[in-house]
């Protein structure tokens, strides 16, 4: 299996850059150069999409499913299940996008 190599490397201890948003490698702590961070509209992307992420992700924990009717059938509500059905759409998309940002 062939080996990524980093696309940006520490100056001062060499290794592979674990978070470009921060202005210290994390494994030695020396300075990372302005031309290998993220650029300040990109992080603040990223965490719109995560607070968007995370914002669905409690919708859905709060949902309760709809009790069944009396004769025995369960009750359809159209309106909840499509509501339910877009936030988890949001969710998978919100983290595909970051996923593909990390890849970057």
């Amino acid at each position: 299996m062939k080996e990524l190599e980093p696309k940006f490397r520490c100056v001062g201890c060499k290794r592979g850059l674990l978070n470009r948003s921060v202005a210290r490698c994390l494994y030695c702590g020396a300075d990372v150069p302005e031309e290998a961070r993220l650029a300040p509209e990109a992080i603040a992307q990223r965490d719109a999409v995560h607070a968007r992420m995370e914002a669905s992700r409690a919708r859905l924990a709060q949902y309760v499913p709809p009790k069944q009717k009396e004769e025995g059938s369960p009750a359809l509500d159209f309106v909840d299940g499509v509501a339910t059905g877009l936030d988890v759409i949001d969710m998978l998309g919100g983290g595909l996008s970051l996923l593909g940002q990390v890849l970057d």
